[in-house]
């Protein structure tokens, strides 16, 4: 990870759902680049899968968080370049699916029980 360049202190320290979080909402809300959450998101979600199955509290929490490892699968810094452009994502694209999976957790935040 870009540790340098990431804004620091209140990221969580130990890779998690919580960082996974914490990159979705710094980045939806402009506080990040959409570049760090591209360049950071899949080895973070690869490290938090690795370290056991990641303990979601609901499936749509589970379908949120991998809606943006989808968006980051046909990611392309130029789709123009790709076979087929149009089933490619750009920054922009990914940006657009951060934001609207940020404001699903939220919603899910507010409707827990509890």
């Amino acid at each position: 990870m870009a540790d340098d360049s990431l804004v620091p202190g209140s990221m969580p320290a130990q890779p998690s759902l919580a960082q996974l979080h914490w990159l979705i909402a710094h980045t939806a809300e402009g506080r990040l680049p959409i570049s760090e959450l591209i360049e950071n998101f899949r080895s973070l979600h690869e490290t938090v899968e690795d370290a056991g199955r990641p303990q979601y509290r609901s499936k749509d929490e589970a379908r949120l968080i991998w809606d943006v490892l989808w968006a980051l699968e046909f990611y392309s810094p130029d789709p123009s370049r790709e076979s087929n452009p149009k089933e490619w994502n750009d920054a922009a694209a990914v940006l657009a699916e951060v934001q609207r999976v940020h404001k699903g957790l939220k919603d899910l935040e507010r409707h827990a029980p509890g």
